[in-house]
């Protein structure tokens, strides 16, 4: 099951340990046996927070998942509105990023 993952590094309501969890069940629920490919890529948003996104591929490449782990970022929604109730407009935006994410999966299971 596609799964993507966003936390901040300095959320004291969930504990950022939760997120590692979420993803190690993921992998776990594959039930191939097989280590997925990790590429780790490390980003800023101009002006804004410092990430690292971790992808997850299948042995044959196919992306399944993603770890965003916001540096800096508390318990809040990452790039929403400043005028919003916790939400952390230095980003990154996650509401584009889950709608990149989960187009593609369901792109590719149209075809």
């Amino acid at each position: 099951m596609p799964t993507i993952v966003f936390h901040g590094d300095r959320d004291t309501t969930v504990h950022p340990r939760n997120g590692e969890l979420v993803i190690a069940q993921a992998v776990a629920s594959t039930g191939t046996g097989e280590k997925p490919r990790v590429s780790t890529q490390r980003g800023q948003v101009p002006g804004g927070h410092a990430y690292t996104r971790a992808v997850y591929a299948d042995p044959d490449g196919s992306v399944f998942m993603e770890h965003w782990l916001i540096h800096g970022a508390g318990h809040a929604w990452a790039g929403g509105s400043q005028g919003g109730s916790y939400t952390d407009p230095k980003g990154p935006d996650a509401a584009s990023e889950m709608l990149r994410f989960f187009s593609h999966h369901a792109l590719v299971a149209a075809n």
